[in-house]
């Protein structure tokens, strides 16, 4: 249950909007809070888009790799 937090914690710290998400990946917003509650996941290709949006690596949207995330070198 780290991706959805992860994801949330970077929505946040660059003040982006879960709105922005939504338009970029082009899903509803209910769609959005599953993959952000972990109720449900994204497929891959998706991930690896929510991660280039953000700036950041999957390891780090995994909870892995915390001193290789691009913004906290």
């Amino acid at each position: 249950k780290i991706f959805g937090e992860r994801v949330k914690q970077e929505l946040e710290a660059q003040d982006k909007k879960q709105k922005d998400l939504c338009e970029y990946l082009n899903v509803n917003k209910s769609t959005l809070s599953a993959w952000l509650n972990d109720t449900n996941e994204p497929p891959m290709k998706t991930i690896k888009e929510i991660a280039i949006f953000l700036d950041t690596s999957l390891d780090y949207l995994f909870g892995k790799k915390i001193k290789n995330h691009p913004r906290r070198r």
